[in-house]
C-alpha cells in the first residue's frame, strides 16, 4: 500500500459517504452505491442454470463477489448464498476497487483472494471498504463509549469479525485505552 494511503482512504470514504447523505456514522449501503453508479448486481443464484450450478456447487464458499468490466461499465457478481453481513463487506470491497479506479480485467473476491489485482490494490480496496463501512472516527468514538464488537457489527450491518478487524486495525481500541488512562489520572 502506498505511503499515506490510509489518510487518503479516510478522506475519500467521507466524501463518498457524504454523497449518500451519511456523515461518519450510519451504515453505508454498497448496493445503493452500485445503483447510483449504474452498476448492475447479479446474484450467483440468478445466473443461468449451468453457470449457477457450477458456481454454487464448486465455489459457493470460495467466491465472495466479483467486479467485472462490461463494455464501458461494470457488473457485480454477488454470492447471494452468503449471509448479508459478509455480502456487504464484499460489496464494499468491490465499491472500493471502482471508486479507486483500479485498472484490471476482473476483480474477484475469493477465499484465497486470488483475483490477480496484486497485493497493493487489494490492501487499498480493503482499507477503503473498511472506511466506507466503519469510519475510523466512528470506531474511535464507539471504542471510547465501550461498544463491543457485537454492538459495532449490529450498528453497521457487518459481521462481528469485520467489526473486530476495524476496531483493532484503525487503532480505535488503543485510542480508547489511552483516553481512559488520561481520564483516570
Amino acid at each position: 500500500m502506498k505511503r499515506g494511503f490510509k489518510a487518503s482512504a479516510v478522506r475519500l470514504a467521507l466524501e463518498i459517504r457524504s454523497e449518500f447523505g451519511l456523515g461518519p456514522t450510519g451504515p453505508f449501503d454498497p448496493y445503493a452505491y452500485f445503483s447510483t453508479y449504474g452498476i448492475p448486481v447479479v446474484g450467483i443464484s440468478e445466473l443461468e442454470a449451468g453457470v449457477s450450478r457450477m458456481l454454487s456447487d464448486q465455489s459457493r464458499d470460495k467466491i465472495s463477489g466479483a467486479l467485472i468490466p462490461l463494455g464501458f461499465g461494470f457488473l457485480v457478481i454477488d454470492n447471494d448464498f452468503h449471509p448479508m453481513t459478509r455480502r456487504r463487506s464484499t460489496a464494499a470491497h468491490e465499491c472500493a476497487h471502482h471508486a479507486l479506479e483500479h485498472e484490471f480485467a476482473a476483480s474477484i473476491s475469493a477465499e484465497q483472494r486470488a483475483c490477480g489485482l496484486g497485493k497493493d490494490q487489494e490492501a487499498e480496496a480493503d482499507e477503503l471498504a473498511g472506511e466506507l463501512l466503519i469510519p475510523s472516527k466512528s470506531a474511535k468514538s464507539h471504542a471510547v463509549c465501550m461498544w463491543s464488537d457485537d454492538d459495532v457489527a449490529e450498528a453497521y450491518g457487518v459481521s462481528v469479525q469485520f467489526a473486530e478487524w476495524r476496531m483493532n486495525a484503525n487503532g480505535a481500541r488503543k485510542y480508547a485505552r489511552a483516553v481512559q488512562r488520561r481520564r483516570s489520572t
